[in-house]
């Protein structure tokens, strides 16, 4: 899962274990803790490993996915294995798509194979969550440690997509000031704006749907710095567009190390002199080389 959605799933996951176990293990009753877990030869940014019960009785193993793998079944198979052998208790292991474009056709929730037919198996099953397929409501109703994760959740056909996430948002914003202390309002409100990025591609969008949140919750340091660093992301994307729009238009469609050299330039005011440049060159070359020279 590409950063930072991976570590905003960490970042989750660490200030409310027991209402990721509940979530998507089960109500329990005994006490819940993040496993730090060395297994180096599988280990991979996604997995969160939670630890039920003390002394250890039971494993949930999560791994949240934005992005389609061909052998994630497999990463899963020997994650699950490697926890087994390590703590010798039984491990539960759950895959959480966060969007839909993270399915793949090998994804099923099973490995299943016989090398010799008759003579030994292997028969292993794990869990799918979709998590466009939970209602948004009910993770909105649910426990707060999960409460960022309604951006996700399914929204109602009748409205547009951002008119439902604007909902959304507004009803998380009100259980955090009601609920949360402030710096884990702040915490889950950023992450409620991280993951809304995996929901709208345009960065823009996402600012002016988190511009709607109470006075209270935009004061927070960390939520200001967060939506700064959005607003430059959305500009430098929007001259990214233009640049390649109007240099479409005077020499062509740009190749892939054209647009790659271009995409890799993030400042603002080197990217606005190169759109006033392109008016007087004559090729892309040419807008490139003065840029490096």
């Amino acid at each position: 899962m590409p950063k930072p959605f991976d570590a905003t799933i960490k970042d989750l996951a660490a200030l409310g274990p027991a209402d990721f176990v509940t979530r998507f293990g089960g109500p329990t009753t005994l006490p819940v803790r993040l496993l730090n877990v060395d297994l180096s030869t599988v280990t991979t940014a996604a997995d969160v490993v939670f630890g039920i019960g003390d002394p250890l009785a039971e494993i949930l193993h999560l791994d949240a996915q934005a992005s389609a793998s061909a052998t994630k079944h497999l990463d899963v198979l020997a994650y699950n294995a490697l926890l087994y052998r390590a703590y010798q208790v039984p491990v539960h292991s759950t895959v959480l798509l966060l969007r839909q474009s993270a399915r793949h056709p090998n994804l099923t929730g099973k490995v299943q194979y016989a090398a010799r037919p008759g003579r030994g198996i292997m028969d292993f099953g794990f869990e799918l969550i979709p998590l466009w397929e939970i209602p948004a409501d009910d993770l909105l109703q649910g426990v707060l440690g999960t409460l960022p994760l309604a951006v996700l959740g399914k929204l109602p056909d009748t409205l547009r997509l951002t008119d439902a996430l604007a909902a959304v948002v507004k009803r998380l914003a009100q259980r955090l000031q009601q609920e949360a202390a402030g710096e884990q309002a702040e915490r889950l409100l950023t992450a409620a704006y991280i993951l809304t990025g995996l929901r709208l591609p345009k960065q823009e969008d996402v600012i002016q749907l988190f511009r709607g949140v109470s006075i209270a919750m935009r004061e927070s340091v960390t939520y200001q710095a967060i939506l700064e660093e959005g607003r430059v992301e959305g500009r430098v994307e929007e001259l990214h567009r233009t640049i390649l729009r109007l240099g479409r238009e005077r020499f062509g469609e740009a190749d892939e190390t054209v647009r790659q050299n271009i995409e890799a330039i993030t400042d603002i005011d080197a990217l606005e002199e190169l759109s006033l440049r392109l008016l007087k060159v004559s090729s892309w070359a040419e807008l490139l080389a003065r840029e490096s020279a």
